[in-house]
């Protein structure tokens, strides 16, 4: 092989080293373009995921939409619309006797379950169940001759409104209306003397009226007292936890 020869072997040799090298460096160049690519495009998806938070979060805020929606109450409450006699299913009896008749009445008050759903921080409604135990004791001449148990059952769907919101305080007012069912059982001890006749009546309407009532304690546990007038009492305290 003359001179010539080995001179364009050397010079083709070197043109194809050059192009292989000029094919790697474009590849290695668009896998860069390709990660910088993908690399933008999730900072923008991140950015879009970010503002969309920020936007409901903001919107939630705007509509005042509480994190703890469900709320469940426990509570026990004196002077009730039971206790008072406003509701009171009654029994009436007849003597035979000329000896003095007084009776004496027992309630055990108001023991309440109830169940909330926040609409706003501001607006709730829910649903109240109330049981009250109640005995009635009748005496003819200072000796035992009736005895009345009633124990009322009643279901109030109520609407409350939170109008004060702080961080360890909640103020509030509520309104239900419902019914009552009455269950009761009488005992005479003294039928030659004394007849008892029950009133018939087994279903009434309930009410509750709170005029005030306030909430100590965080946004999932709080401790409360409130003031009004229907079959939760008077005077009511209790426990809430939300969830």
């Amino acid at each position: 092989m003359n001179t010539k020869h080995r001179y364009r072997l050397l010079s083709l040799a070197t043109l194809l080293i050059f192009l292989g090298w000029n094919g790697a460096a474009q590849a290695q160049n668009d896998t860069i373009v390709k990660a910088q690519k993908i690399m933008y495009d999730s900072q923008v998806a991140v950015a879009d995921n970010t503002q969309e938070s920020d936007y409901e979060s903001s919107a939630k805020k705007k509509h005042c939409i509480p994190e703890r929606r469900h709320q469940v109450s426990i509570g026990y409450g004196i002077l009730s619309a039971n206790q008072v006699g406003s509701i009171l299913p009654m029994f009436f009896c007849m003597h035979h006797s000329n000896n003095p008749i007084y009776r004496q009445r027992y309630t055990y008050g108001a023991i309440q379950i109830g169940y909330d759903f926040r609409i706003t921080k501001v607006v709730g409604v829910g649903i109240q169940y109330v049981c009250e135990p109640t005995i009635s004791k009748l005496y003819n001449n200072q000796e035992l001759a009736c005895k009345f148990n009633l124990t009322t059952h009643t279901l109030l769907p109520t609407l409350k409104i939170n109008w004060l919101n702080k961080r360890v305080v909640t103020m509030y007012s509520k309104v239900g209306f419902g019914v009552t069912f009455s269950q009761s059982g009488i005992k005479n001890y003294q039928p030659d003397q004394i007849e008892i006749f029950p009133e018939q009546q087994r279903v009434f309407f309930a009410y509750q009226f709170t005029l005030v009532g306030i909430e100590l304690g965080n946004t999932q546990h709080a401790g409360f007292l409130q003031l009004g007038a229907g079959m939760e009492g008077w005077f009511c305290a209790g426990f809430r936890t939300r969830f």
